[in-house]
């Protein structure tokens, strides 16, 4: 059940991404900045970090799917983004003592990584003419520090909820494992 919870929460924050949050972005009352939700692509990177890359992996490719089908018109650059950041970072993660301080770093690593990954690729194929000073600046910046506060939010309770569903796929892995001896 905690499995289809997690699917339901990253496809809600998929929504809120593309629908609620545009609300209130900054643009529409006359900022020259720009604040980019990825909240799915910051949670995927954390199920990466407590459960396993693998995992990171699969969501990656099942939620950068949806936003490439819907938001652009190249299938495959969030689905490879998303998917190849939660690999990198859930191995990364592996060296470290996962607290929140190092979970907000790798975190905002793994958005940096699907951030400039994106934009180089739209530029490089000119789908975008956005110069690198404005993307950093108005774009990037911005974003990173949103997505920061998020990942500080939902910290405790993703985490929470990762190690429980970490905790009972090992004891499936466990049980399986019995009576198959």
């Amino acid at each position: 059940m905690k499995r289809f919870l997690l699917i339901g929460t990253l496809f809600v924050l998929f929504l809120i991404e593309g629908t609620v949050f545009q609300v209130f972005a900054p643009e529409h009352y006359g900022f020259d900045f720009q604040l980019i939700p990825r909240f799915v692509t910051v949670i995927v990177v954390m199920i990466g970090m407590i459960m396993s890359p693998a995992y990171g992996v699969i969501y990656g490719i099942g939620f950068g799917l949806l936003h490439d089908l819907i938001y652009t018109d190249l299938v495959g650059v969030y689905m490879f983004g998303i998917s190849v950041a939660a690999y990198i970072i859930g191995y990364l993660s592996k060296v470290f003592q996962l607290n929140w301080f190092t979970v907000l770093i790798l975190g905002l690593l793994g958005f940096s990584l699907v951030e400039f990954y994106v934009y180089e690729l739209f530029s490089l194929i000119n789908v975008t003419d956005l110069s690198f000073h404005s993307f950093f600046y108005d774009r990037y910046l911005p974003s990173l520090i949103l997505n920061g506060v998020f990942l500080l939010i939902v910290y405790y309770p993703v985490k929470q909820l990762l190690e429980e569903l970490s905790e009972s796929r090992r004891q499936e892995n466990q049980a399986k494992r019995r009576n198959f001896l």
